[in-house]
């Protein structure tokens, strides 16, 4: 406080900035047992849906017994439920995943050095005006060379789009913005890009 000219400005006063990063914590805890409540909540959600789907289709087909018809191939709305069904199954296990926040964040555990690619899913989410013609193999590649080089190495100063690609990372605007859309990556004011831990 000493070293600091008089009435700094909040960015430049380090007791102000203590402050306001304990509020953040205290805000990201609240935040973190939200999400598992909504976590707990869509997975009953979920098998709810799948279970009255199911006692549908076995009602269906008890009727279609008890009548004498012939059991004709799956009508277009009993194939739709079907593939429901699948869909719904496979959005559950994507959904109920523990929430990164709720995973061990201790340095050198398995979570944090584990790299986790992104599937087709994820990349479906982001809208199609950013994800434009990216391929997710080549997304993964750089998403891999940033967790490598952030995690791994332990790096914390963030990169130009020139220094990545001089390391070979093959960063492109595109790529840049979906990682950005996904939260994986953030941009600071000069562009530069550094992993969201």
């Amino acid at each position: 406080m000493k070293s600091l000219p008089d009435n700094p400005a909040v960015e430049e006063n380090p007791v102000a900035l203590l402050e306001e990063l304990s509020m953040l914590k205290s805000r990201y805890k609240t935040l973190c047992m939200q999400l598992e409540k909504v976590s707990i909540e869509q997975r009953e959600s979920m098998k709810g849906i799948h279970a009255a789907l199911e006692n549908t289709m076995r009602m269906v087909q008890a009727i279609q017994q008890h009548t004498d018809l012939e059991c004709l191939p799956l009508s277009e709305e009993q194939a739709a439920a079907q593939r429901l069904t699948c869909q719904t199954v496979k959005e559950m296990q994507l959904l109920v995943e523990e929430p990164s926040c709720l995973r061990s964040t201790v340095p050198g555990s398995t979570e944090e050095s584990q790299f986790k690619p992104l599937t087709e899913e994820i990349l479906m989410t982001v809208p199609r005006s950013i994800r434009s013609t990216v391929k997710l193999a080549d997304l993964n590649n750089l998403y891999r060379e940033l967790f490598n080089h952030f995690i791994v190495n332990k790096n914390k100063a963030a990169l130009s789009v020139l220094q990545m690609n001089k390391m070979n990372m093959k960063a492109t605007d595109p790529r840049i913005g979906i990682l950005k859309e996904l939260a994986i990556v953030e941009l600071d004011k000069q562009g530069n890009v550094k992993l969201v831990v």
